[in-house]
C-alpha cells in the first residue's frame, strides 16, 4: 500500500491517499487527486494545484473588461460571458466545521469548497468530501450574502452531496432577499472530446473564479495495475471509489477549494461537478450520474442501491469477446446463493446483453444492477467452462461501507461501528463489537497492559457483551456517570484472532507536586559571559568575567550600588573565569553556595577600573523550569505557575496573577478555543484564577459540571481576551444525533 500526500479540494490539511497496486497512469492521476476524501486527517483528498495549459481568467477581470466595442470581442469570449452569466450567480462558497474521530480523540477542523444552487428553495449540489464529517455549514452567495445550511444527504460512492440553505437567514418567504439564482443541468452525454468547458469555484476559499479549458476524455476511469480492473483502486481501505463513475476529464484549471463547483458548457448548463484536479487535469462527475444521485438524495437522504454481491472485471485480457467476468463473489451474498462463481462470465441480465470488454464499461454494468429496486429478481445468463446457464438472483440493498465513529474521551480511544464490508475486508466472522481506529498517546488506552492498538475489536466491557457501537456507547456512558469513576475497567478485545483481557484506568491519577528545591543564595542580577575576544574589544585586556545586563527591580541588589555594564571578575575574592558560553551559569552557581543571608563582595570593572561592591544575598527565585505544572487531559492543555522572571520579562507588576499556558494541543478543546502558549489564565467562567491551586479548583468544577461552553479570561501580552471552548463531554454516534 502506498501513501501519497494530497492537497485537498476542500482545503483540508493533513490528508493522505492510500492506494493499492495502481498502474503508472493511475498513480499519476491519484497523485493529483483533488476530491473524494475517503479517509484522512485526515481522511480527505482534494484538488491539488499544478501547472495549467487552459486559459484562465478571474471573474472580476471578465466582468470589468471594457465593452465599448462589442463587435471586436472574439466570438469565444462572448460565449464564455454568456455561459458565465447563466451559472455564476448561483455559485456558492461553502465553509464547513468538521468533527472527526481519529488518534484517540475528537478532532474539530474546517474545510471550504464550492457548490451550485439548483432549486429556488435553496438546494445546493456539491461534493461529499466537502461536507464529510461536517458539524455545521455556512454558504456565501455570489452577492456576498451569508446563510447557514443543512445536509440533505451525501453519497460517498460518487463523492456527491446535497445541502439546503436555511432560507430564513436570507429574509422572509416571498421577499426579494429570499429569491435565489438557479442553475440548470445540461446533458453530459452530448459532450465530445475537444468541446470548451468552464470550471467555476472558490479556489483556496477566496473570491469566486472562472477558468476555461477543453474536454480531454468523456469516459475516464482509473484502472488498477493490470489496467483492466477499476475495483483494485480503493482510496480508503473501507470505501470503494469510482466504481459507478466515468469521469469527464478536462484541462480547465482546478485548485483546492474548487471541489463541488460546476463544470459548465458554453450553453450555460451544468454538465458536471468538479471533484478532482491538478497538474493540468480536472475530473468532474457527469450530470448523467449527478442528476440520478441528487434526485435520490433529495427523496431518500441516501442513494438506495441494489447489489448481487459480486465484483466484475473487463474481459479484455480474459480471452472472451463478450460478457463481463465475475471477479469475486461475496460469501452468502445473492450471487453466491444463486450459484454464481468467480470466473463465470455474465452475458446478459433479464435477456439484455451485458458486456464490458474494457474498464470504461464496468461502471455502466454496476449502475445497471445498482439502479434496480432493492429486492428485484433478475435473470442472469452466464457462461462457465464453455457451457451457458441461467440463474435467478434476488438483489439486496447495498449497505454503507464505513461505520459511525466516536471517541471515548476518558479512555483515549477512537472506535468505529463494524459494517459488513469492513468485516469482509478483515475476514471477521461477523460485525459484532466495535473497531479501534485510534489510540491517543499517553492515554489510559495506551498505558493499559496489554495496551490497545489499531484494529483491535472490543467484545465486552466489565462483563457486558458489546455487539455494536451503540452497546459500547451505552456501557461507557454508564461508567462515566459513576461518582467517583471506577479505578479499573475490564475490557475484552480480539486482536488477530486472539482473545485478550486488559485493565484500563479511567480515573485521572492525581500526581503530587514535586518537592521544592531548598532555597539557596541569589543576587538579583542578570549577566552575560565576557570571554577573551569580547574583553579585548571592550578595552579591558584579557580580563574575563560576567557583564551585568539587568538589575532586577524590587530585589536587594537594586539598592546595592551594582550597575548595568559592570564586569564581575571575582566573588569573595574567587576569580570568575568563564571559558565559553557553556559557563554562563558559573556566577550564579558560586553565589548559590553562599547561603540566603549576609553579603557577597563582588569585584567589578567599571569604566575599566576595578572596585568592590557589597551586594546583599537573598533566596533564589523560582524559574520556569522549576515552576509547578498541571496537565488537563480533557482540554489537552498544560499550565504552570507564574514566576518572578515571567513578570520581569513581560514588564508585569505584582497585580498580574494566574497560570501560564505552556503547551496546548492545536485541535483540542483549549486549542480550538484559541488558547496558545504564553497565555495567562486569570479566570475560568466565574472562578478567579490567581495561582495553581485556584486553577485546579476551577478545572475540577468544570469537569464535574460539564458545561457546554467554558469561558477563559486570559492575558496575552498586555491585553486581555476572552476565549470560549465548546467541549463535547459525552460520546454520541450519528444514530444518536438523529434521535434528538
Amino acid at each position: 500500500m502506498k501513501t501519497l500526500p494530497l492537497a485537498c479540494g476542500d482545503c483540508r490539511l493533513n490528508a493522505s491517499l492510500q492506494l493499492r497496486s495502481l498502474t503508472p497512469a493511475a498513480l499519476v492521476a491519484a497523485a493529483l487527486l483533488a476530491a473524494s476524501v475517503t479517509g484522512c486527517a485526515t481522511k480527505h483528498t482534494g484538488h491539488k494545484s499544478g501547472s495549467q495549459s487552459g486559459t484562465s481568467a478571474s471573474s472580476s477581470a471578465v466582468a470589468t473588461a471594457p465593452r465599448a466595442s462589442r463587435e471586436n470581442i472574439p466570438e469565444l469570449t462572448k460565449k464564455v460571458e454568456f455561459a458565465r452569466d447563466r451559472v455564476f450567480p448561483s455559485l456558492v462558497n461553502i465553509t464547513v466545521i468538521t468533527v472527526s474521530y481519529w488518534g484517540g480523540s475528537e478532532t474539530k477542523g474546517g474545510s471550504t469548497g464550492s457548490g451550485t444552487i439548483i432549486s429556488p428553495d435553496g438546494l445546493i449540489v456539491t461534493n461529499h468530501h466537502v461536507v464529510e464529517d461536517g458539524k455545521s455549514f455556512k454558504v456565501t452567495l455570489a452577492d456576498k450574502r451569508e446563510a447557514t445550511a443543512t445536509l440533505v444527504g451525501d453519497d460517498p460512492m460518487t463523492d456527491l452531496a446535497v445541502l439546503r440553505i436555511n432560507m430564513a437567514d436570507l429574509g422572509a418567504a416571498g421577499s426579494e432577499n429570499a429569491k435565489l439564482p438557479v442553475a440548470t443541468f445540461g446533458n453530459s452525454d452530448d459532450l465530445q472530446v475537444g468541446d470548451y468547458v468552464i470550471a467555476m469555484g472558490a479556489p483556496y476559499g477566496l473570491s469566486r473564479s472562472v477558468t476555461l479549458g477543453v474536454v480531454s476524455n468523456t469516459e475516464r476511469v482509473f484502472a488498477g495495475m493490470s489496467g483492466d480492473d477499476i475495483a483494485d483502486q480503493e482510496f480508503d481501505f473501507d470505501v470503494s471509489s469510482d466504481i459507478f463513475t466515468r469521469w469527464i476529464q478536462h484541462d480547465a484549471l482546478i485548485l483546492p477549494g474548487n471541489s463541488g463547483g460546476p463544470l459548465v458548457n458554453l450553453k450555460g448548463e451544468i454538465i458536471g461537478v468538479n471533484t478532482r484536479g491538478g497538474s493540468g487535469m480536472g475530473f468532474a462527475n457527469p450530470t448523467s450520474l449527478v442528476k440520478y444521485v441528487v434526485d435520490n438524495l433529495i427523496e431518500h437522504k441516501e442513494v438506495p442501491r441494489s447489489t448481487i454481491g459480486a465484483n466484475f472485471k473487463s474481459v479484455k485480457r480474459a480471452g472472451f469477446q463478450e460478457g463481463v467476468l465475475i471477479n469475486s463473489v461475496n460469501e452468502n451474498g445473492p450471487a453466491d446463493k444463486a450459484g454464481l462463481k468467480a470466473g463465470d462470465v455474465m452475458l446478459a441480465i433479464n435477456g439484455q446483453s451485458t458486456s464490458a470488454r474494457f474498464p470504461e464499461e464496468i461502471p455502466l454494468v454496476l449502475r445497471r444492477i445498482a439502479e434496480k429496486p432493492v429486492g428485484t429478481t433478475v435473470e442472469v445468463t452466464y457462461k462457465r467452462d464453455g457451457q451457458t446457464g441461467t440463474v435467478n438472483v434476488t438483489t439486496e440493498k447495498l449497505l454503507k461501507e464505513r461505520g459511525n465513529e466516536m471517541a471515548l474521551r476518558l479512555f483515549g480511544l477512537s472506535v468505529s461501528e463494524i459494517t459488513d464490508k469492513m468485516a469482509r475486508n478483515r475476514n471477521f466472522d461477523n460485525t459484532n463489537g466495535a473497531l479501534v481506529i485510534g489510540v491517543k498517546g499517553g492515554s489510559p488506552a495506551e498505558t493499559a497492559e496489554p495496551q490497545f492498538a489499531f484494529g483491535d475489536v472490543i467484545k465486552s466491557m466489565d462483563g457486558v457483551a458489546i455487539n455494536s457501537l451503540e452497546d459500547l456507547v451505552n456501557q461507557y456512558k454508564a461508567m462515566a456517570a459513576k461518582d467517583p469513576l471506577p479505578e479499573f475497567v475490564t475490557i475484552e478485545f480480539d486482536r488477530n484472532g486472539k482473545n485478550q483481557l486488559t485493565l484500563i484506568k479511567p480515573r485521572p491519577e492525581k500526581r503530587d507536586d514535586p518537592p521544592r528545591e531548598l532555597p539557596k543564595g541569589w543576587i538579583g542580577v542578570a549577566t552575560q559571559p565576557v570571554l577573551k575576544d569580547l574583553a579585548k574589544q571592550m578595552g579591558i585586556g584579557e580580563q574575563v568575567g560576567f557583564r551585568v545586563t539587568r538589575i532586577y527591580p524590587n530585589t536587594l541588589a537594586a539598592n546595592s550600588g551594582i550597575k548595568v555594564g559592570d564586569v564581575i571578575t571575582r566573588v569573595n575574592a574567587e576569580a570568575m573565569t568563564p571559558r565559553g558560553m557553556q559557563d554562563a551559569g558559573m556566577l550564579q552557581r558560586r553565589v548559590r553556595q553562599l547561603g540566603t543571608s549576609g553579603e557577597a563582595t563582588l569585584t567589578v570593572l567599571r569604566d575599566k577600573q576595578p572596585m568592590d561592591v557589597r551586594v546583599p544575598l537573598e533566596r533564589t527565585r523560582i524559574t520556569a523550569e522549576e515552576a509547578l505544572r498541571d496537565s488537563n487531559r480533557d482540554f489537552e492543555m498544560s499550565v504552570r505557575e507564574l514566576t518572578f522572571f515571567d513578570r520581569d520579562d513581560n514588564r508585569w507588576d505584582e497585580s498580574v496573577t494566574g497560570v501560564m499556558v505552556v503547551s496546548v494541543e492545536r485541535v483540542g478543546w483549549a486549542g480550538l478555543a484559541g488558547m496558545v502558549e504564553g497565555d495567562v489564565i486569570q479566570r475560568i467562567n466565574n472562578e478567579n484564577v490567581t495561582d495553581l491551586p485556584s486553577y485546579r479548583k476551577a478545572m475540577e468544577k468544570i469537569s464535574k459540571d460539564q458545561p457546554s461552553r467554558v469561558a477563559f479570561f486570559v492575558q496575552r501580552g498586555n491585553r486581555t481576551q476572552f476565549k470560549f471552548a465548546e467541549p463535547e463531554w459525552k460520546p454520541t454516534t450519528a444514530k444518536a444525533e438523529e434521535k434528538k
